[in-house]
């Protein structure tokens, strides 16, 4: 709240001195906008008031999310997109995430499992369900994670989240807890995924298309989104590619025609993958994102009814390079101490 105010003040004075140097960044681009430009000066007003708004939100130690602000006042911000650029260039402005400001994004995600742990008001949620809970909206309040899990297991569609608690994947790779983001994952659920594994420490693990797609969800779970300043926060490093892999793909006898041929956004986001070094430098990412064709999770489902052990031999050999390197690092604390 002290940095809101801060930059409220400088602005009074400003304009109590009739002097008007503001300049503010522009959403995506090293341009500034400024009041003196009278076709910048509505971004400029926007601004001002979101600042307000949160710092109401500060000074009353409360939370609430850009869809419950966009339908506050619809006329006022036109559409969502116009109301999410301005918080973007808000925390730029500020230089804080956003989750500092109290202003959230509603939740998509889901997980299911062995996971249970304390929401914002300190009732206990249990996330053995049948379907999944929704991630909660304040994960920054959540706390007292519990959990007999050996891994975290991210998946990226519903579709195969669904169908893998159906056929208790837990089963076949031990008690774990599930992750979906729907497709491209909203900031609730790349957070939740980062506090799971801070809180927890268990093997991170992902499981995707074997198509560009794929890949460029699983570059936002891991390196993080290239839009956002609270990357950080953000990302998960430490999670684990284990499918679907280019030598996935002739083990499980998938006929040529579930090969679907890659389409000109496909080769697009090909081409934009290749511009992100975080994937360029990490050869197995590098070779899944050129491949010639692109096959679904579900297609491994359908022409393979054993599916669930292929990803169980992914799960043990990801895990075990997982011990390995927590293993190579606790010995190296223990020589260190001993010297």
């Amino acid at each position: 709240m002290t940095r809101v105010e801060e930059y409220i003040k400088l602005v009074v004075a400003a304009i109590s001195r009739g002097d008007w140097p503001l300049q503010l960044p522009i959403h995506g681009s090293d341009k500034m906008m400024t009041w003196k430009a009278a076709n910048q000066r509505r971004k400029c007003l926007l601004l001002f008031h979101l600042l307000a708004k949160s710092h109401a939100l500060l000074r009353t130690n409360t939370t609430s999310t850009k869809r419950d602000i966009y339908y506050e006042d619809v006329s006022l911000w036109g559409n969502q997109p116009v109301l999410d650029s301005t918080v973007t260039q808000m925390t730029r402005l500020l230089n804080i995430p956003r989750r500092c400001l109290n202003i959230g994004a509603t939740s998509k995600g889901l997980v299911a499992g062995s996971l249970n742990f304390l929401d914002g008001d300190g009732k206990l949620v249990d996330c053995q369900s049948p379907t999944g809970i929704l991630i909660p909206n304040d994960v920054e309040k959540l706390s007292q994670f519990r959990s007999k899990a050996f891994h975290i297991l991210l998946v990226e569609k519903d579709s195969t989240f669904q169908k893998l608690i159906d056929d208790k994947i837990e089963s076949f790779i031990g008690e774990c807890i599930l992750i979906t983001g729907k497709g491209y994952p909203d900031v609730n659920t790349r957070r939740f995924l980062r506090r799971l594994w801070d809180e927890l420490q268990l093997p991170a693990l992902a499981l995707v298309d074997a198509d560009p797609h794929g890949i460029s969800i699983l570059a936002v779970y891991r390196f993080g989104s290239q839009n956002l300043e609270d990357i950080e926060h953000l990302s998960t490093p430490q999670l684990r590619f284990i499918g679907l892999q280019p030598s996935d793909i002739e083990p499980l006898h998938i006929p040529d025609e579930a090969k679907l041929p890659l389409t000109q956004r496909d080769r697009s986001l090909i081409d934009s993958l290749a511009q992100r070094p975080s994937v360029t430098e990490n050869q197995l990412l590098h070779e899944q994102a050129a491949l010639k064709k692109k096959k679904k999770i579900q297609t491994g489902y359908k022409h393979n009814l054993r599916y669930p052990f292929g990803i169980q031999r992914q799960v043990d050999t990801a895990v075990s390079a997982f011990l390995m390197v927590v293993f190579t690092s606790s010995s190296a604390k223990i020589r260190s101490t001993n010297r």
